[in-house]
C-alpha cells in the first residue's frame, strides 16, 4: 500500500504536468483570484456506476455558481480529470482516503469534498458530504446528509452548508498560526470567533481543543470540547483522540477504552493507529479485546514480522495460548531471526500453561538445539521436562546449563526441586544453599524451598511417618531462614505440632518399659518439647495466613505441650 501511494504521488504530478495546457485553454476566460481558497470536488462513493461523477459534477456546478470567483476558486473538473487519467487511475470511481488528499495536494487544493450517495429504502436518495482539509486528512468538516429524489438536488443544499463552513475557514487557520508561533489565547480568540460564525464547526474546536491542552487546561473542560466534535461527527479522529487522552488523564479506563475502539472503527485502515491501539490494549490489561485489531494488521499485513511479532504478545496476554504459539510459529517463518532464545522460551511457557507438556518439551528441545549453550533457555527445558515427569533427564540438562554458567539465575532451585522429586533431599538442601551462594534472590529460593516444604509436608500427614514431617520441617526452616512468610511459618509449627505429637506418643510408650527404654522415653520427651516450642513459635504468624487453623493449633499446642514437660520431669532424672 505504502509503495502505491508513492507511486501515486509521482504519477500524479507527472500527470498535473502534462494537463496543464489543457488547463490552461479550458479556463482562458476564467483565473483563479490567487488569494482565493482553492476546493477540490472528488468524485462521490457509490455502487451504482456514475451516480458519484453525476453528485460530484453537481456539486461542482453549484458551487462555482453560488459562490464568486474572488471568493473560493473551485478547480475545474478537467483539471482533475486530466491528471487522474496521466497518472493511470479511475475517473469515474472515489479515491481512497490517502490518495484523494495526494491529488488535492497536486493540484494545490486547500480544501476538498468527498462524499457518499446511495439509494435509500423510503426511495431517492441519501447523500453524505464530508469537507476536508488537505493539510491533514484527519481535519473533517461533516456538510450533513440529505435525502433527495434525484441525486443533483443535494448540490444546493451541500453548497449552502460549505458556504456556512466557510465563514470559519479564515478563523480557524488564524488559531493555527497563531498556536504554531506560541501565541495560545490569539489562537482561541481566532478559534472561537471561528464557532461564533459557524456553530457547527468541528475544525475551529478541534483548534481550541488542541490550544487548551497546549495551556494545561483541566481535562473535564478538554474532554467537554471534543465531545461537542463528536456530537457533530461521531467519527472525528482528533476529537476520538483527545477524549481518549482526557479520559485517561481523569483516570476513566473504561471510557478511554472504548474511546479507543471507537477511534480505530473511524480509521480501520490505519495500521500504525492499529497497532498503537493494540499496545494500549494489551497494556490496560485488555488484551482481549485488542485480539481481533491485531488480526486485521496481520490480515491486511500479510507475512509483517512486527505485526506477527505484536499478534503473538496479545494473543498471549488474551491467554490464547494456542493463538500465541501460532503467531510465534509464523513468525519464525517469516523472519528467521526472530528465533530467539527467549521466544522459544516463551512459546514453550505458553504450551506449559495450555496443558500441552508434550509441545512445551518439543519446542524446548528446539531452543536448545539451536542454542545448545545458552544456559537461560536449559532452565527452561529443564523445567519443562520435569513437569513431564522426565526429572533425571532435567538434572542432566541442568548440569549442562551451570556448567556453560554456574550463576545461571534458577538453575540450581529447579535442581533442587528434581532432586527432591527423586527423594533425593541431601543434594536438594544442597543445591538450595548452593542457589543463595551463587546470586539467586534469598526470595525465589525461599519460594522454591517453602513448595518443597509443603509437598513434603502433605506426603507427611498421608503416611503419618515422623521421618516425613521432620523432612519437610528442614525445607520450612530452610525457607523460614532464608525469607521469613507467614505461609512458611505456620506450615513449620503445624508440622511441628505433628511431630511433637509422635515424640510425646513415643515417650508415652517407652515410658513403660525397660531402664533403657526409659532413657529413650526422656529423650523423646526432650524432643517434644522442642517441637512444641518450635509450633508455638511459628504458629501465630500463620494467623494471617489461616487464622481458624491457627487457633485450632495454638489451642491443641496448649492442651498438650504440658505432657511433654510432666514426662520430662518424671524421666529425665
Amino acid at each position: 500500500m505504502k509503495a502505491r501511494y508513492c507511486q501515486a504521488l509521482s504519477v500524479l504530478a507527472t500527470g498535473l504536468v502534462a494537463s496543464a495546457p489543457l488547463v490552461a485553454s479550458a479556463q482562458s476566460n476564467r483565473a483563479p483570484d490567487p488569494n482565493a481558497p482553492r476546493l477540490m470536488v472528488g468524485v462521490f462513493r457509490s455502487a451504482e456506476k456514475n451516480l458519484g461523477v453525476q453528485t460530484a459534477d453537481a456539486v461542482r456546478s453549484r458551487l462555482s455558481q453560488d459562490v464568486p470567483l474572488k471568493q473560493l476558486w473551485v478547480i475545474p473538473k478537467n483539471d482533475v480529470t486530466a491528471t487522474l487519467e496521466a497518472s493511470g487511475f479511475p475517473t469515474t470511481e472515489a479515491l481512497a482516503a490517502h490518495d484523494a488528499r495526494a491529488l488535492a495536494q497536486l493540484l494545490r487544493a486547500d480544501e476538498y469534498i468527498v462524499g457518499t450517495i446511495a439509494k435509500s429504502d423510503s426511495g431517492g436518495y441519501s447523500v453524505n458530504a464530508n469537507l476536508v482539509l488537505t493539510r491533514d486528512n484527519s481535519l473533517v468538516q461533516p456538510l450533513g446528509t440529505f435525502r433527495v429524489d434525484k441525486a443533483d438536488k443535494a448540490s444546493g443544499a451541500i453548497s449552502k452548508e460549505f458556504r456556512d463552513a466557510q465563514k470559519a475557514f479564515q478563523h480557524e487557520r488564524a488559531c493555527v498560526n497563531s498556536a504554531r508561533e506560541q501565541k495560545y489565547d490569539q489562537a482561541a480568540a481566532a478559534a472561537r470567533r471561528g464557532i461564533a460564525e459557524y456553530p457547527k464547526s468541528t475544525l475551529a474546536r478541534i483548534c481550541l481543543a488542541n490550544v487548551m491542552r497546549e495551556q494545561k487546561a483541566p481535562a473535564d473542560s478538554v474532554l467537554k470540547l471534543a465531545q461537542e466534535i463528536l456530537a457533530i461527527d461521531p467519527r472525528s479522529r482528533p476529537a476520538l483522540t483527545i477524549a481518549y487522552d482526557a479520559y485517561k488523564t481523569a483516570g476513566q479506563n473504561e471510557q478511554a477504552t472504548e474511546t479507543l475502539l471507537q477511534l480505530v472503527a473511524a480509521d480501520p485502515s490505519n495500521s500504525r493507529l492499529l497497532e498503537q491501539v493494540v499496545n494500549e490494549l494489551a497494556a490496560s490489561g485488555k488484551a482481549g479485546q485488542a485480539v481481533p485489531l491485531v488480526n486485521q494488521l496481520v490480515t491486511e499485513n500479510p507475512g509483517d514480522p512486527n505485526f506477527l511479532g505484536l499478534q503473538m504478545r496479545v494473543k498471549l496476554a488474551a491467554k490464547d495460548y494456542k493463538g500465541g504459539i501460532a503467531a510465534g510459529e509464523e513468525l519464525m517463518r517469516a523472519d528467521t531471526s526472530a528465533a530467539t532464545p527467549e521466544l522459544f522460551t516463551r512459546l514453550s511457557t505458553a504450551a506449559v500453561l495450555d496443558s500441552q507438556p508434550q509441545l512445551a518439551a518439543q519446542l524446548a528441545a528446539r531452543g536448545v538445539e539451536k542454542f545448545p549453550t545458552n544456559a537461560d533457555l536449559l532452565v527452561g527445558y529443564a523445567d519443562v521436562l520435569r513437569t513431564a515427569g522426565q526429572s533425571q533427564q532435567a538434572i542432566d540438562v541442568l548440569g549442562r546449563a551451570l556448567a556453560a554458567n554456574p550463576k545461571t539465575p534458577g538453575a540450581y532451585a529447579t535442581q533442587a526441586r528434581l532432586y527432591a522429586d527423586l527423594n533425593q533431599h541431601d543434594q536438594a538442601l544442597n543445591a538450595l544453599q548452593q542457589a543463595v551462594a551463587n546470586g539467586d534472590s534469598a526470595s525465589t529460593v525461599a519460594t522454591y524451598a517453602l513448595a518443597i516444604g509443603q509437598q513434603q509436608y502433605r506426603a507427611a500427614n498421608a503416611s503419618k511417618k515422623r521421618e516425613d514431617f521432620e523432612r519437610a520441617i528442614r525445607y520450612l526452616e530452610f525457607a523460614n531462614k532464608t525469607n521469613v512468610t507467614p505461609e512458611g511459618q505456620f506450615l513449620l509449627g503445624a508440622a511441628s505440632f505433628s511431630t511433637a505429637n509422635m515424640w510425646l506418643q513415643e515417650a508415652q510408650r517407652l515410658s513403660k518399659g525397660s531402664a533403657s527404654e526409659k532413657t529413650q522415653a526422656c529423650s523423646a520427651s526432650k524432643s517434644a518439647q522442642t517441637a512444641f516450642v518450635t509450633a508455638q513459635t511459628n504458629l501465630p504468624a500463620g494467623g494471617k495466613f489461616n487464622p481458624q487453623a491457627t487457633q485450632q493449633l495454638l489451642q491443641s499446642v496448649g492442651q498438650y505441650a504440658p505432657y511433654a514437660d510432666q514426662f520430662a520431669k518424671a524421666l529425665c532424672k
